[in-house]
Protein backbone atom coordinates (compact mmCIF):
# COMPACT_ATOMS: atom_id res chain seq x y z
CA UNK A 1 0.00 0.00 0.00
CA UNK A 2 1.29 3.20 -0.19
CA UNK A 3 2.52 4.80 2.76
CA UNK A 4 3.98 9.18 3.95
CA UNK A 5 7.52 7.13 3.54
CA UNK A 6 6.67 7.21 -0.43
CA UNK A 7 6.79 10.69 -0.84
CA UNK A 8 8.58 14.10 0.28
CA UNK A 9 5.62 15.84 1.00
CA UNK A 10 2.83 16.10 3.13
CA UNK A 11 0.10 13.33 1.36
CA UNK A 12 -2.42 15.79 1.98
CA UNK A 13 -0.37 17.97 -0.44
CA UNK A 14 0.17 15.54 -2.80
CA UNK A 15 -3.26 14.47 -2.81
CA UNK A 16 -4.56 17.57 -4.22
CA UNK A 17 -2.02 18.45 -7.17
CA UNK A 18 -2.54 15.01 -8.11
CA UNK A 19 -5.87 15.66 -8.30
CA UNK A 20 -5.99 19.06 -9.71
CA UNK A 21 -3.63 17.77 -12.60
CA UNK A 22 -5.35 14.18 -13.10
CA UNK A 23 -8.51 16.25 -13.70
CA UNK A 24 -7.68 19.15 -15.38
CA UNK A 25 -5.38 17.73 -17.78
CA UNK A 26 -7.03 14.17 -18.61
CA UNK A 27 -9.95 15.63 -20.27
CA UNK A 28 -10.17 18.62 -23.01
CA UNK A 29 -9.08 21.90 -21.63
CA UNK A 30 -6.72 25.08 -22.87
CA UNK A 31 -3.10 23.84 -22.13
CA UNK A 32 -2.74 19.84 -22.79
CA UNK A 33 -4.70 16.91 -23.42
CA UNK A 34 -3.81 13.46 -22.07
CA UNK A 35 -5.81 11.21 -21.01
CA UNK A 36 -3.88 8.56 -19.07
CA UNK A 37 -3.70 11.97 -16.47
CA UNK A 38 -6.91 10.34 -15.31
CA UNK A 39 -4.46 7.75 -13.16
CA UNK A 40 -3.11 10.64 -11.31
CA UNK A 41 -6.63 11.58 -10.01
CA UNK A 42 -6.80 8.10 -9.13
CA UNK A 43 -3.68 7.98 -7.57
CA UNK A 44 -4.53 11.34 -5.65
CA UNK A 45 -7.53 9.85 -3.85
CA UNK A 46 -5.99 6.38 -3.18
CA UNK A 47 -3.09 8.10 -0.96
CA UNK A 48 -5.87 9.96 0.82
CA UNK A 49 -7.61 6.42 1.45
CA UNK A 50 -4.18 5.22 2.18
CA UNK A 51 -3.01 7.83 4.59
CA UNK A 52 -6.25 9.06 6.17
CA UNK A 53 -6.03 8.75 9.85
CA UNK A 54 -9.93 9.03 10.51
CA UNK A 55 -12.82 9.09 8.30
CA UNK A 56 -13.66 12.51 8.97
CA UNK A 57 -10.04 13.15 7.36
CA UNK A 58 -10.39 11.16 4.53
CA UNK A 59 -13.61 13.04 4.20
CA UNK A 60 -12.10 16.42 4.41
CA UNK A 61 -8.67 15.66 2.20
CA UNK A 62 -11.12 14.62 -0.42
CA UNK A 63 -13.73 17.02 -0.77
CA UNK A 64 -11.17 19.52 -0.50
CA UNK A 65 -9.09 18.00 -3.34
CA UNK A 66 -11.23 16.69 -5.72
CA UNK A 67 -14.26 19.24 -5.33
CA UNK A 68 -11.84 22.07 -6.43
CA UNK A 69 -10.37 19.37 -8.92
CA UNK A 70 -13.47 18.89 -10.79
CA UNK A 71 -14.43 22.79 -9.97
CA UNK A 72 -10.77 23.33 -12.27
CA UNK A 73 -12.26 20.70 -15.14
CA UNK A 74 -15.68 22.43 -15.35
CA UNK A 75 -14.16 26.39 -15.07
CA UNK A 76 -16.53 26.90 -18.33
CA UNK A 77 -19.99 27.21 -15.89
CA UNK A 78 -18.36 30.58 -15.09
CA UNK A 79 -19.34 31.70 -18.76
CA UNK A 80 -23.30 31.09 -19.11
CA UNK A 81 -23.56 32.09 -15.94
CA UNK A 82 -21.28 35.32 -16.17
CA UNK A 83 -21.96 36.14 -19.69
CA UNK A 84 -25.76 35.11 -19.73
CA UNK A 85 -26.91 35.06 -16.65
CA UNK A 86 -25.32 38.65 -15.76
CA UNK A 87 -24.21 37.18 -12.35
CA UNK A 88 -20.76 39.40 -11.11
CA UNK A 89 -18.07 37.47 -12.11
CA UNK A 90 -17.27 36.88 -8.29
CA UNK A 91 -20.26 35.26 -7.72
CA UNK A 92 -19.94 33.34 -11.11
CA UNK A 93 -16.90 31.61 -9.75
CA UNK A 94 -18.90 29.71 -7.61
CA UNK A 95 -21.29 27.69 -9.63
CA UNK A 96 -18.13 25.83 -11.16
CA UNK A 97 -17.00 24.95 -7.34
CA UNK A 98 -20.91 24.04 -6.32
CA UNK A 99 -21.16 22.03 -9.27
CA UNK A 100 -17.39 20.86 -8.62
CA UNK A 101 -18.09 19.68 -4.68
CA UNK A 102 -21.08 17.67 -4.92
CA UNK A 103 -19.56 16.02 -7.63
CA UNK A 104 -16.41 15.52 -5.01
CA UNK A 105 -18.98 14.13 -2.48
CA UNK A 106 -19.15 10.50 -4.44
CA UNK A 107 -15.46 10.92 -4.81
CA UNK A 108 -15.62 11.65 -0.91
CA UNK A 109 -17.59 8.43 -1.00
CA UNK A 110 -15.38 5.93 -2.75
CA UNK A 111 -12.18 6.89 -0.49
CA UNK A 112 -14.22 6.58 2.56
CA UNK A 113 -15.05 2.84 0.90
CA UNK A 114 -11.44 1.85 0.30
CA UNK A 115 -10.72 3.81 3.97
CA UNK A 116 -13.26 1.05 5.36
CA UNK A 117 -11.45 -2.01 3.25
CA UNK A 118 -7.96 -0.71 3.26
CA UNK A 119 -6.16 -3.05 5.41
CA UNK A 120 -9.09 -6.27 5.14
CA UNK A 121 -8.27 -7.52 1.52
CA UNK A 122 -5.22 -8.16 -0.49
CA UNK A 123 -4.06 -5.38 -3.17
CA UNK A 124 -5.96 -7.70 -5.93
CA UNK A 125 -9.61 -8.18 -3.90
CA UNK A 126 -9.21 -4.33 -2.81
CA UNK A 127 -8.69 -3.20 -7.02
CA UNK A 128 -11.91 -5.58 -7.83
CA UNK A 129 -13.88 -4.18 -4.73
CA UNK A 130 -12.74 -0.69 -4.83
CA UNK A 131 -12.62 -0.77 -8.94
CA UNK A 132 -16.72 -1.66 -8.50
CA UNK A 133 -17.54 1.29 -6.08
CA UNK A 134 -15.82 3.73 -8.57
CA UNK A 135 -18.10 2.27 -11.35
CA UNK A 136 -21.66 2.37 -8.97
CA UNK A 137 -20.91 5.58 -7.83
CA UNK A 138 -20.38 6.85 -11.57
CA UNK A 139 -23.68 4.86 -12.04
CA UNK A 140 -25.40 6.90 -9.38
CA UNK A 141 -23.74 9.98 -10.86
CA UNK A 142 -26.52 9.82 -13.81
CA UNK A 143 -29.63 9.99 -11.24
CA UNK A 144 -28.81 11.79 -8.09
CA UNK A 145 -28.72 15.58 -7.47
CA UNK A 146 -30.95 15.73 -11.15
CA UNK A 147 -28.03 13.86 -12.57
CA UNK A 148 -24.81 15.04 -13.98
CA UNK A 149 -22.72 12.19 -15.61
CA UNK A 150 -19.79 14.98 -16.86
CA UNK A 151 -16.08 14.24 -16.23
CA UNK A 152 -15.95 10.62 -16.07
CA UNK A 153 -13.46 8.63 -16.13
CA UNK A 154 -13.90 6.30 -19.80
CA UNK A 155 -14.43 10.11 -20.90
CA UNK A 156 -11.21 10.70 -20.88
CA UNK A 157 -10.17 8.40 -23.42
CA UNK A 158 -12.73 9.44 -25.48
CA UNK A 159 -10.11 11.33 -27.98
CA UNK A 160 -8.53 8.50 -28.65
CA UNK A 161 -11.84 6.07 -29.91
CA UNK A 162 -10.07 2.83 -30.29
CA UNK A 163 -8.98 3.02 -26.25
CA UNK A 164 -12.89 2.95 -25.62
CA UNK A 165 -14.10 0.12 -27.96
CA UNK A 166 -15.18 -2.00 -24.53
CA UNK A 167 -18.01 0.07 -23.98
CA UNK A 168 -20.09 -1.47 -26.36
CA UNK A 169 -19.22 -4.61 -23.70
CA UNK A 170 -19.38 -3.10 -19.99
CA UNK A 171 -20.63 0.45 -20.87
CA UNK A 172 -19.17 3.51 -19.91
CA UNK A 173 -19.00 2.92 -15.55
CA UNK A 174 -17.95 -0.65 -16.91
CA UNK A 175 -15.13 0.49 -18.89
CA UNK A 176 -14.60 3.28 -15.46
CA UNK A 177 -14.77 0.06 -12.95
CA UNK A 178 -11.83 -1.21 -14.67
CA UNK A 179 -10.20 1.47 -15.29
CA UNK A 180 -10.03 2.40 -11.15
CA UNK A 181 -8.99 -0.86 -10.50
CA UNK A 182 -6.25 -0.54 -12.53
CA UNK A 183 -5.57 2.83 -10.85
CA UNK A 184 -6.04 0.80 -7.39
CA UNK A 185 -3.48 -2.17 -8.47
CA UNK A 186 -0.88 0.54 -9.68
CA UNK A 187 -1.27 2.72 -6.44
CA UNK A 188 -0.40 -0.43 -4.24
CA UNK A 189 3.37 0.14 -4.14
CA UNK A 190 3.90 -3.83 -5.09
CA UNK A 191 5.93 -5.09 -8.83
CA UNK A 192 3.32 -7.73 -8.65
CA UNK A 193 0.46 -5.20 -8.24
CA UNK A 194 1.88 -2.47 -11.14
CA UNK A 195 2.20 -4.98 -13.50
CA UNK A 196 -1.25 -6.43 -12.94
CA UNK A 197 -2.55 -2.70 -13.18
CA UNK A 198 -1.03 -2.51 -16.43
CA UNK A 199 -1.83 -6.01 -18.10
CA UNK A 200 -5.55 -5.02 -17.30
CA UNK A 201 -5.06 -1.53 -19.17
CA UNK A 202 -3.92 -3.16 -21.92
CA UNK A 203 -6.82 -5.68 -21.96
CA UNK A 204 -8.98 -2.95 -22.00
CA UNK A 205 -7.70 -0.31 -24.05
CA UNK A 206 -5.20 -1.91 -26.58
CA UNK A 207 -7.50 -4.36 -28.43
CA UNK A 208 -9.20 -1.69 -30.59
CA UNK A 209 -5.82 -0.42 -32.19
CA UNK A 210 -6.42 -3.71 -34.14
CA UNK A 211 -10.33 -3.66 -35.08
CA UNK A 212 -9.77 -1.62 -38.00
CA UNK A 213 -12.57 0.22 -39.44
CA UNK A 214 -15.86 -2.07 -39.72
CA UNK A 215 -18.13 -2.56 -42.40
CA UNK A 216 -21.96 -1.12 -41.65
CA UNK A 217 -24.17 -2.62 -44.19
CA UNK A 218 -27.48 -1.10 -43.50
CA UNK A 219 -29.28 1.23 -45.51
CA UNK A 220 -27.26 4.42 -46.20
CA UNK A 221 -28.95 7.90 -45.82
CA UNK A 222 -27.37 11.44 -46.99
CA UNK A 223 -27.37 14.22 -44.31
CA UNK A 224 -26.64 17.36 -44.31
CA UNK A 225 -25.90 19.68 -41.21
CA UNK A 226 -25.84 23.43 -40.94
CA UNK A 227 -24.39 25.62 -38.34
CA UNK A 228 -25.57 28.89 -38.22
CA UNK A 229 -23.29 30.13 -35.96
CA UNK A 230 -25.40 33.10 -34.24
CA UNK A 231 -25.14 34.59 -31.27
CA UNK A 232 -26.52 33.79 -28.23
CA UNK A 233 -26.81 37.11 -27.15
CA UNK A 234 -28.85 38.76 -29.88
CA UNK A 235 -30.86 35.68 -31.10
CA UNK A 236 -33.79 36.46 -29.67
CA UNK A 237 -34.15 40.39 -31.61
CA UNK A 238 -36.47 40.92 -34.02
CA UNK A 239 -33.84 41.66 -36.63
CA UNK A 240 -31.53 39.32 -36.18
CA UNK A 241 -34.65 36.64 -36.24
CA UNK A 242 -35.10 37.62 -40.14
CA UNK A 243 -31.32 37.35 -40.10
CA UNK A 244 -31.28 33.88 -38.99
CA UNK A 245 -33.98 32.66 -41.13
CA UNK A 246 -31.61 34.05 -44.30
CA UNK A 247 -28.19 32.70 -42.94
CA UNK A 248 -29.79 28.79 -42.58
CA UNK A 249 -31.49 29.33 -46.00
CA UNK A 250 -28.13 30.35 -47.23
CA UNK A 251 -25.71 28.18 -45.80
CA UNK A 252 -28.27 25.12 -46.77
CA UNK A 253 -28.54 26.13 -50.18
CA UNK A 254 -24.90 25.99 -50.32
CA UNK A 255 -24.59 22.11 -48.54
CA UNK A 256 -27.74 21.16 -50.71
CA UNK A 257 -25.34 21.28 -54.43
CA UNK A 258 -27.21 19.55 -57.54
CA UNK A 259 -28.31 16.65 -55.50
CA UNK A 260 -30.75 17.10 -52.61
CA UNK A 261 -30.11 14.81 -49.20
CA UNK A 262 -32.20 12.88 -48.04
CA UNK A 263 -32.63 14.48 -44.20
CA UNK A 264 -31.17 18.27 -43.70
CA UNK A 265 -30.83 19.22 -39.72
CA UNK A 266 -30.66 22.61 -38.23
CA UNK A 267 -29.33 22.85 -34.48
CA UNK A 268 -31.19 23.45 -30.95
CA UNK A 269 -33.38 26.53 -31.17
CA UNK A 270 -31.90 27.86 -34.38
CA UNK A 271 -35.38 29.28 -34.76
CA UNK A 272 -35.27 31.88 -32.18
CA UNK A 273 -39.34 31.70 -32.57
CA UNK A 274 -42.61 29.67 -32.16
CA UNK A 275 -41.97 27.87 -35.66
CA UNK A 276 -45.31 25.63 -34.52
CA UNK A 277 -46.62 29.24 -35.67
CA UNK A 278 -48.07 30.46 -39.04
CA UNK A 279 -46.36 33.41 -38.52
CA UNK A 280 -43.92 35.36 -41.37
CA UNK A 281 -40.58 34.07 -40.48
CA UNK A 282 -42.14 30.44 -39.71
CA UNK A 283 -44.06 30.33 -43.19
CA UNK A 284 -40.46 31.26 -44.21
CA UNK A 285 -38.91 28.28 -43.24
CA UNK A 286 -42.08 26.53 -44.41
CA UNK A 287 -42.00 27.57 -47.94
CA UNK A 288 -38.15 27.57 -48.01
CA UNK A 289 -38.71 23.37 -47.37
CA UNK A 290 -41.40 23.35 -50.14
CA UNK A 291 -39.13 25.02 -52.74
CA UNK A 292 -36.32 22.69 -52.28
CA UNK A 293 -37.91 20.05 -51.45
CA UNK A 294 -36.03 18.71 -48.11
CA UNK A 295 -37.20 17.10 -45.24
CA UNK A 296 -36.08 19.32 -42.40
CA UNK A 297 -35.38 19.02 -38.90
CA UNK A 298 -35.10 22.20 -36.65
CA UNK A 299 -34.95 23.40 -32.98
CA UNK A 300 -37.44 25.63 -31.92
CA UNK A 301 -38.99 26.18 -28.80
CA UNK A 302 -43.04 25.38 -27.97
CA UNK A 303 -45.77 25.72 -26.10
CA UNK A 304 -49.16 24.26 -25.20
CA UNK A 305 -51.80 25.82 -23.69
CA UNK A 306 -53.09 24.33 -20.21
CA UNK A 307 -56.66 22.56 -20.72
CA UNK A 308 -58.59 25.25 -18.18
CA UNK A 309 -56.84 28.19 -19.96
CA UNK A 310 -54.75 28.91 -17.05
CA UNK A 311 -51.21 29.73 -18.64
CA UNK A 312 -48.92 27.33 -21.19
CA UNK A 313 -46.38 24.66 -20.86
CA UNK A 314 -43.00 25.64 -22.87
CA UNK A 315 -41.29 22.87 -24.24
CA UNK A 316 -37.81 22.78 -25.66
CA UNK A 317 -38.50 21.05 -29.33
CA UNK A 318 -37.31 19.61 -32.46
CA UNK A 319 -39.70 20.09 -35.22
CA UNK A 320 -39.88 17.81 -38.64
CA UNK A 321 -40.98 19.58 -41.37
CA UNK A 322 -41.71 17.44 -44.51
CA UNK A 323 -41.15 18.43 -48.53
CA UNK A 324 -44.58 19.93 -48.44
CA UNK A 325 -43.70 22.58 -45.54
CA UNK A 326 -46.37 20.62 -42.86
CA UNK A 327 -44.89 19.63 -39.40
CA UNK A 328 -45.19 15.89 -39.42
CA UNK A 329 -43.37 14.81 -36.10
CA UNK A 330 -41.81 16.62 -33.25
CA UNK A 331 -39.93 15.80 -30.20
CA UNK A 332 -39.96 17.62 -26.72
CA UNK A 333 -36.61 17.63 -24.70
CA UNK A 334 -36.98 15.04 -22.01
CA UNK A 335 -34.59 15.80 -19.70
CA UNK A 336 -34.43 19.36 -19.10
CA UNK A 337 -31.04 21.42 -17.97
CA UNK A 338 -31.11 22.68 -14.57
CA UNK A 339 -30.55 26.13 -13.81
CA UNK A 340 -30.80 26.97 -17.75
CA UNK A 341 -33.98 25.49 -18.56
CA UNK A 342 -35.49 25.21 -14.98
CA UNK A 343 -34.58 25.89 -11.68
CA UNK A 344 -34.74 22.78 -9.57
CA UNK A 345 -35.90 23.67 -5.42
CA UNK A 346 -37.15 27.04 -7.24
CA UNK A 347 -39.14 27.98 -3.95
CA UNK A 348 -35.84 28.07 -2.00
CA UNK A 349 -33.33 29.03 -5.21
CA UNK A 350 -35.45 31.54 -6.10
CA UNK A 351 -32.84 33.99 -6.94
CA UNK A 352 -31.25 31.74 -9.83
CA UNK A 353 -34.21 32.68 -11.62
CA UNK A 354 -32.25 35.18 -14.29
CA UNK A 355 -30.42 31.82 -15.74
CA UNK A 356 -33.26 30.46 -16.84
CA UNK A 357 -33.89 31.61 -21.04
CA UNK A 358 -37.17 32.22 -20.95
CA UNK A 359 -39.60 34.10 -18.24
CA UNK A 360 -40.91 30.62 -17.27
CA UNK A 361 -39.34 27.03 -16.51
CA UNK A 362 -39.54 24.94 -19.54
CA UNK A 363 -41.51 21.24 -18.93
CA UNK A 364 -40.22 18.14 -19.96
CA UNK A 365 -41.71 16.52 -22.70
CA UNK A 366 -44.08 13.63 -22.71
CA UNK A 367 -43.84 13.37 -26.69
CA UNK A 368 -40.09 11.01 -26.87
CA UNK A 369 -40.76 8.30 -29.24
CA UNK A 370 -38.34 7.88 -32.34
CA UNK A 371 -39.15 10.18 -35.51
CA UNK A 372 -40.12 8.07 -38.08
CA UNK A 373 -40.75 8.12 -41.58
CA UNK A 374 -40.10 5.22 -44.03
CA UNK A 375 -36.77 3.46 -42.75
CA UNK A 376 -35.87 6.38 -40.95
CA UNK A 377 -36.08 6.41 -37.16
CA UNK A 378 -34.50 8.95 -35.42
CA UNK A 379 -33.72 9.13 -31.64
CA UNK A 380 -33.85 12.06 -31.12
CA UNK A 381 -31.47 13.87 -28.12
CA UNK A 382 -31.37 17.63 -27.53
CA UNK A 383 -28.22 19.37 -25.54
CA UNK A 384 -27.12 17.89 -22.95
CA UNK A 385 -29.75 14.53 -23.22
CA UNK A 386 -26.77 13.07 -24.90
CA UNK A 387 -24.46 13.08 -21.77
CA UNK A 388 -26.90 10.22 -19.84
CA UNK A 389 -26.05 6.42 -21.36
CA UNK A 390 -29.85 5.30 -19.85
CA UNK A 391 -31.58 8.01 -21.93
CA UNK A 392 -30.01 6.99 -25.45
CA UNK A 393 -29.95 3.41 -24.44
CA UNK A 394 -34.04 4.07 -24.50
CA UNK A 395 -34.25 5.42 -27.94
CA UNK A 396 -32.85 2.64 -29.43
CA UNK A 397 -34.70 0.51 -27.12
CA UNK A 398 -37.81 2.47 -28.86
CA UNK A 399 -36.61 1.39 -32.27
CA UNK A 400 -34.08 4.03 -33.18
CA UNK A 401 -32.14 2.83 -35.88
CA UNK A 402 -29.54 6.80 -36.07
CA UNK A 403 -29.29 8.95 -33.08
CA UNK A 404 -29.29 12.86 -33.47
CA UNK A 405 -28.24 15.40 -31.49
CA UNK A 406 -28.88 18.51 -31.53
CA UNK A 407 -27.47 21.71 -29.33
CA UNK A 408 -26.45 24.84 -28.71
CA UNK A 409 -23.24 25.01 -27.31
CA UNK A 410 -22.39 29.11 -27.75
CA UNK A 411 -23.40 29.09 -24.20
CA UNK A 412 -20.12 27.56 -23.28
CA UNK A 413 -18.12 30.50 -25.23
CA UNK A 414 -14.78 29.79 -26.33
CA UNK A 415 -14.11 27.11 -23.85
CA UNK A 416 -13.52 23.22 -23.65
CA UNK A 417 -16.92 22.80 -22.88
CA UNK A 418 -17.94 21.60 -26.72
CA UNK A 419 -15.09 19.57 -26.79
CA UNK A 420 -15.53 17.60 -23.79
CA UNK A 421 -20.12 17.28 -24.75
CA UNK A 422 -18.58 15.99 -28.14
CA UNK A 423 -16.16 13.28 -25.96
CA UNK A 424 -19.28 12.42 -24.62
CA UNK A 425 -21.36 11.97 -27.78
CA UNK A 426 -18.35 9.49 -28.35
CA UNK A 427 -18.78 7.43 -25.44
CA UNK A 428 -22.60 6.78 -26.52
CA UNK A 429 -21.86 6.02 -29.64
CA UNK A 430 -19.74 2.91 -29.30
CA UNK A 431 -22.24 1.58 -26.74
CA UNK A 432 -25.27 1.60 -28.52
CA UNK A 433 -23.58 0.52 -31.50
CA UNK A 434 -25.60 3.68 -33.80
CA UNK A 435 -24.32 5.96 -36.12
CA UNK A 436 -24.72 9.91 -34.17
CA UNK A 437 -25.24 13.41 -36.13
CA UNK A 438 -24.51 16.49 -34.49
CA UNK A 439 -25.82 19.36 -35.17
CA UNK A 440 -24.68 22.82 -33.31
CA UNK A 441 -24.84 26.23 -33.69
CA UNK A 442 -21.68 27.42 -32.44
CA UNK A 443 -19.96 23.30 -33.17
CA UNK A 444 -18.95 21.37 -32.61
CA UNK A 445 -21.33 19.68 -35.23
CA UNK A 446 -20.16 15.83 -35.83
CA UNK A 447 -20.70 12.64 -37.71
CA UNK A 448 -19.43 9.84 -35.12
CA UNK A 449 -19.30 6.04 -36.20
CA UNK A 450 -20.35 3.39 -34.28
CA UNK A 451 -16.63 2.61 -33.11
CA UNK A 452 -16.44 6.40 -31.92
CA UNK A 453 -14.77 7.79 -34.90
CA UNK A 454 -15.70 11.24 -35.40
CA UNK A 455 -15.48 11.29 -39.08
CA UNK A 456 -16.23 14.53 -39.94
CA UNK A 457 -16.62 17.98 -37.88
CA UNK A 458 -16.47 21.52 -38.38
CA UNK A 459 -14.57 23.95 -35.72
CA UNK A 460 -16.27 26.63 -33.02
CA UNK A 461 -17.62 29.41 -34.16
CA UNK A 462 -17.31 29.26 -38.12
CA UNK A 463 -20.49 29.56 -40.38
CA UNK A 464 -20.48 25.81 -42.06
CA UNK A 465 -21.99 23.20 -43.29
CA UNK A 466 -21.09 19.02 -43.52
CA UNK A 467 -22.56 16.82 -45.58
CA UNK A 468 -22.30 13.19 -44.78
CA UNK A 469 -23.46 9.38 -45.24
CA UNK A 470 -24.64 7.64 -42.45
CA UNK A 471 -25.91 3.93 -42.15
CA UNK A 472 -29.38 3.19 -40.30
CA UNK A 473 -28.32 -0.15 -38.37
CA UNK A 474 -30.65 -2.59 -36.17
CA UNK A 475 -28.58 -4.55 -34.23
CA UNK A 476 -27.64 -3.78 -30.70
CA UNK A 477 -24.70 -4.16 -28.68
CA UNK A 478 -24.09 -6.56 -26.14
CA UNK A 479 -24.10 -3.64 -23.40
CA UNK A 480 -27.66 -2.69 -24.49
CA UNK A 481 -28.73 -5.94 -24.34
CA UNK A 482 -27.19 -6.86 -20.75
CA UNK A 483 -27.32 -2.93 -18.89
CA UNK A 484 -29.44 -3.48 -15.86
CA UNK A 485 -26.90 -7.01 -15.28
CA UNK A 486 -23.73 -5.15 -15.59
CA UNK A 487 -24.47 -2.05 -13.80
CA UNK A 488 -25.80 -4.31 -11.11
CA UNK A 489 -23.16 -6.28 -10.86
CA UNK A 490 -21.12 -3.46 -9.92
CA UNK A 491 -23.56 -2.21 -6.97
CA UNK A 492 -23.56 -6.24 -5.91
CA UNK A 493 -19.63 -6.56 -6.16
CA UNK A 494 -18.96 -3.42 -3.97
CA UNK A 495 -21.74 -4.47 -1.58
CA UNK A 496 -20.00 -7.51 -0.88
CA UNK A 497 -16.68 -6.37 -0.43
CA UNK A 498 -18.08 -3.89 1.89
CA UNK A 499 -19.98 -6.70 3.86
CA UNK A 500 -17.21 -8.83 3.86
CA UNK A 501 -15.24 -6.31 5.26
CA UNK A 502 -17.19 -6.51 8.16
CA UNK A 503 -16.55 -10.18 8.67
CA UNK A 504 -12.32 -9.46 8.34
CA UNK A 505 -10.24 -8.02 11.18
CA UNK A 506 -7.72 -5.60 10.40
CA UNK A 507 -4.51 -7.40 9.36
CA UNK A 508 -1.35 -5.71 11.86
CA UNK A 509 1.02 -6.90 8.76
CA UNK A 510 -1.06 -5.19 5.95
CA UNK A 511 -2.01 -1.93 8.55
CA UNK A 512 -0.83 1.70 7.04
CA UNK A 513 1.38 3.60 8.80
CA UNK A 514 -0.68 7.17 9.09
CA UNK A 515 0.70 10.09 11.51
CA UNK A 516 -1.48 12.03 9.79
CA UNK A 517 -5.38 13.15 10.37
Amino acid sequence: MISRQMFFFNPFRVSLLLCLSGIFLAFPNPVLHIPFFIFLFFLGLNLIAFNARSLSAAFRWTLFSSGFAYALGLYWVVVPVHVYGNFPFVLAVFCPLLLGFVLGLFSCAYVIYLYLLRNRFSWFWLGIFGGAAWGSLEFAREYLFTGFPWLIAAQAFSVWPETIQAVGLVGSYGLGMFLACAGLWMSCGQRISLVAGLLLLAMFLVPGFWLGKQEYHGPVKDILVVQGNIEQDIKWEEEIQVQTVKKYQKLTLEGLGDRGPDLVIWPETAMPFYFQEKTRLSLMVRDFVQEQNINLITGSPAYEMLQDDSGVRLYNRAFWAAPSGRIIDYYDKERLGPFGEYIPWSDYLFFLNRLVSGPLDFSPGYATGPLIQEDLAIGMLICYEIIFPGLVRERVASGANLLVNISNDAWFGKTSAPEQHLHLSVLRAVEQGRFIVRSTNTGISAFIDPQGRVYQHTNLFQDAFLRGEVNLLEQTTFYHRWHWPIHWALVIISLSGLGLSLTRKASRAGMIKNNEG
